[in-house]
């Protein structure tokens, strides 16, 4: 059953029985479940909420419905790292057994899951993220700590309880076939900026990664044409629909030059902090996470770009920058060093040749 809701008349929190921490997080993910509708709504869809049988037993808390289509979904809140009360957007947490022992939300009947970042919510088939976690979970492999669930399990057995959770990246999520973001509504996102208490000295950090084609890649030297001190960069070219929304949902400007390029964004780290220390190179793994770092990455090569994007404040100016963190290359189209020269010249039958050697110049036909 299908229950018509207005934004005023939404679920409210009566009573919790057990831990205050407990109740605080059950008056968090109702809060968060009113946010997306009203965020839903804002993009055009007629939301329901499921009744309270099919959110205990089928895991469903509301119904979209947008030109003639309803699909159920499941709405997950942001959730903070291991004892620290910072947000992590970085990784999620997947739930395979209950406190009960019984099948956990992964398993639940909705259509797609719904998790909440800081200014927007990333959409996923459920179909699709349990194929994933049965890709990428060793499930076999249970540890002590929450911290080191990272692609294996853990639960509270210690507690008497018998859930089993794990926790993995968001960057696999962003990159399944049928995700996609949806932007908050700018009133949620003015609530979130001022109800943050934020150290002027903290910047508020989360992950995402681009599926692309690299071009103008300067990972292994960086660029000092412009910078003393040099810049680590990189243009992530030729980005689909899902991605290019990925780096528009991050504030990220997407370019089209008519070139190869197709639709880019560019990347990059500089060498020197501001404060005047040095920042890390920017990682350079193979399609198996090998150390590549040596490695020239040539213009049209597939890779996945990891990169952070932040918040920041700087006399009176507000905006939101990104830092190249790594690059992964699936298939590497080699660099070839006199490229420049192979396009801009041709080869003049009578002209001079050297007589140094009897290779044959890359340029030659």
């Amino acid at each position: 059953m299908l229950l018509n809701i207005e934004m005023e008349s939404l679920m409210e929190v009566q009573e919790f029985k057990g831990r205050k921490d407990h109740a605080d997080y059950i008056k968090r993910g109702i809060k968060v479940e009113n946010e997306f509708i009203q965020t839903a709504k804002s993009h055009g869809y007629t939301v329901a909420i499921a009744d309270e049988q099919e959110n205990i037993n089928k895991h469903i808390d509301l119904y979209l419905t947008y030109k003639g289509l309803t699909v159920s979904v499941d709405v997950k809140a942001r959730r903070t790292g291991n004892k620290n009360k910072f947000f992590d957007d970085a990784w999620i947490v997947v739930e395979f057994l209950n406190t009960m022992g019984n099948k956990g939300w992964l398993y639940g009947d909705c259509d797609y899951f719904v998790f909440e970042r800081e200014h927007d919510y990333v959409v996923c088939e459920a179909k699709e993220l349990v194929e994933l976690t049965d890709k990428v979970v060793d499930k076999n492999t249970r540890v002590q700590k929450y911290s080191d669930a990272e692609y294996k399990t853990w639960g509270r057995s210690y507690q008497g309880k018998q859930d089993l959770i794990s926790r993995i990246e968001m960057s696999l999520i962003l990159n399944l076939n049928k995700t996609f973001i949806m932007k908050k509504s700018l009133d949620i996102v003015s609530e979130v900026c001022h109800n943050s208490v934020i150290n002027k000295n903290e910047r508020k950090i989360h992950m995402s990664v681009l599926k692309g084609n690299a071009y103008w890649a300067s990972i292994v030297s960086p660029n000092t044409t412009f910078d003393s001190d040099g810049v680590w960069s990189i243009d992530v070219g030729n980005l689909d629909k899902k991605n290019t929304d990925i780096a528009k949902a991050d504030g990220l400007s997407v370019k089209n030059k008519g070139d190869d390029r197709g639709d880019f964004v560019t990347v990059k780290r500089k060498v020197r902090r501001k404060d005047g220390n040095m920042n890390k190179a920017p990682e350079v793994v193979d399609a198996g996470k090998r150390n590549m770092s040596g490695t020239l990455i040539g213009n049209g090569s597939e890779v996945n770009v990891l990169y952070s994007t932040y918040d920041w404040e700087f006399k009176g100016r507000s905006g939101t920058s990104a830092d190249l963190r790594a690059v992964q290359v699936t298939n590497l189209v080699p660099y070839n060093v006199d490229a420049d020269a192979d396009e801009a010249f041709e080869v003049v039958p009578d002209g001079f040749v050297t007589e140094d050697s009897d290779e044959e110049l890359s340029f030659a036909s």
